[in-house]
């Protein structure tokens, strides 16, 4: 019996071998969006990226296509600053593991992290290739959701 938990994989997936080039309004868009916060590693403020993204979205746009047709996320890219953040505010501020690293990466890293999701989002769900109970990293699914599902099942099945 197949689990409606862990359906059977399509017998040969659709491939996936490329990325579709970003656009300059789905860049905008996403720089837009990103707070006016930055990292260190940032060479220019993010709000003066912003003032100024009708002069810099093309090179961005070239960058980021770069990276999408090559399969490579340049070095520099990859460099963050590491920053501890608090689990919760009652622990112990003294004990190392009551923390948790947040890595801060630079506006291009960000955009081009959300191009890739996007892509690679499209190209699951346009496939049927999530599992229709999947809540995480699903838009307008969370644990609320997940335990929705689960309460309605066992109501269910305790009803027949």
């Amino acid at each position: 019996m197949v689990s409606p938990h862990c359906p059977s994989p399509p017998a040969s997936p659709p491939v996936f071998s490329t990325f579709m080039p970003a656009s300059e309004s789905e860049v905008s868009k996403i720089l837009l969006s990103c707070p006016n916060k930055q990292s260190e590693s940032d060479p220019i403020p993010t709000w003066l990226l912003k003032e100024c993204s009708s002069v810099l979205i093309p090179t961005i746009i070239n960058i980021v296509n770069l990276s999408l047709s090559s399969g490579h996320f340049h070095p520099i890219l990859k460099q963050s600053i590491i920053s501890p953040l608090s689990k919760k505010s009652t622990l112990d501020k003294d004990r190392q593991s009551n923390y948790r690293p947040i890595s801060n990466l630079s506006v291009v890293s960000k955009i081009i992290e959300r191009i890739v999701k996007s892509r690679l989002t499209d190209h699951l769900s346009s496939n049927n290739l999530l599992n229709p109970h999947q809540s995480a990293y699903c838009k307008h699914h969370s644990t609320e959701t997940a335990l929705s599902y689960i309460h309605d099942h066992l109501i269910n099945a305790i009803g027949s």
